[in-house]
């Protein structure tokens, strides 16, 4: 581009082009595995079942995987096959469902010990954080309270919604 095909930006000092080709500068390009986890993602959120966990890329940043407790419906499978890049859909053990009245009965029986409870990513656990006001054996007292299995989140205060402590248990 020639200096006569910009524009002087006088407030910073740079030419600026009057018709710009191409991505702006910081702007966010999708990989192809974000695109297809969001496609998938589009597809759990407008049919919801809870039988479905979450999308995930993994750590190796090209494997995209959904969690799907019995087998999953054909259209998932279809949308799942049309994605540009490969997406395994893998079995969960517990549906959402389950996960999450096994979480609301720990909150229950642990009142002032457990400050967060729920699903984990994978529907294979219960996932929780502690008050770090709990004694040190709690986590374990939590595990062997509970019909599933228990991931811990490690200690999480909540105060006005911030995390106000933080420590690891396991």
């Amino acid at each position: 581009m020639s200096d006569s095909e910009a524009s002087s930006h006088a407030e910073a000092s740079v030419k600026v082009p009057k018709d710009s080709q191409g991505p702006v500068a910081g702007e966010f390009q999708p990989t192809p595995e974000e695109d297809a986890a969001s496609a998938v993602m589009r597809w759990l959120v407008e049919n919801p079942s809870p039988d479905a966990g979450k999308v995930r890329i993994l750590d190796d940043h090209k494997t995209v995987v959904v969690y799907w407790k019995g087998d999953p419906p054909a259209d998932l499978q279809q949308i799942v096959a049309a994605q540009p890049v490969p997406v395994t859909i893998r079995k969960a053990t517990y549906s959402r469902d389950e996960l999450v009245a096994a979480a609301k009965a720990l909150m229950d029986a642990n009142k002032g010990v457990i400050t967060a409870a729920g699903p984990n990513h994978d529907l294979s656990a219960v996932w929780i954080t502690v008050s770090s006001k709990a004694p040190q054996t709690a986590l374990e007292a939590v595990r062997t309270q509970s019909a599933v299995p228990v991931e811990s989140g490690g200690v999480l205060d909540i105060t006005y919604g911030r995390r106000a402590s933080s420590r690891t248990l396991d």
